[in-house]
Parts: C-alpha cells; sequence; structure tokens
C-alpha cells in the first residue's frame, strides 16, 4: 500500500495542495512520524492525520477516475516484454538503451 501510495503521489502530486503535497512528502518521503510532522508543521497529530487521510482519498478518487498509474505499469510491462522478445531474437544490445531511455521517460 506504502509503495502504491508513493507513486500515486510521484504521478498526481501536482492536483494536492501545499499543504497535502508537504505533509505527504514528509510522511511518505521523508519517513516522520505523525508526531514529527505535527511539531514541524504547526498542527495537531490528529490534523495531520486527517490531511494524510483525504489526500490519500483524493490520489485514489484520481486514478480511478484518469487511470495514469495503472497506464504506466501496463507500459512498463510492454516495455518488458519488449526487450524479452529481443532477447529471444538475440538484438537485446541494440535495444537496451532505447527500452532503457523509453522505461526512464514513463
Amino acid at each position: 500500500m506504502k509503495i502504491e501510495m508513493v507513486r500515486l503521489y510521484d504521478i498526481y502530486m501536482p492536483l494536492l495542495s501545499d499543504r497535502q503535497k508537504e505533509i505527504l512528502n514528509l510522511y511518505y518521503n521523508e519517513d516522520e512520524s505523525l508526531t514529527e510532522i505535527s511539531e514541524n508543521v504547526g498542527i495537531t497529530r490528529q490534523g495531520v492525520r486527517d490531511c494524510i487521510v483525504k489526500a490519500e482519498n483524493q490520489l485514489v478518487y484520481f486514478e480511478k477516475k484518469l487511470g495514469l498509474y495503472g497506464k504506466i505499469s501496463d507500459l512498463n510491462a510492454a516495455i518488458d516484454k519488449l526487450f524479452d522478445k529481443a532477447k529471444k531474437l538475440g538484438v537485446e544490445k541494440e535495444l537496451t538503451g532505447d527500452l532503457a531511455k523509453l522505461k526512464n521517460l514513463i
């Protein structure tokens, strides 16, 4: 669940409020506790928790409506299949750089 939320955050972060961005970043990326975050941003521990829950719900909603995380996962799977097929054909060296560049774009 945590990895999925971080991925959703990375994709949909621009759609969140500044406060939500800050708190989710501290919670997921900086691995701060609710208490640490409350001290850093000047709100109660419960306020931090409420903000996290609301932002997580928004991220899930955005994904249900837009489906970008699912599409990115599908693209990554397709790239992996292409690489496997290239390997079987013995041309993986020619495609490795291009496929890696494509994955980095996603």
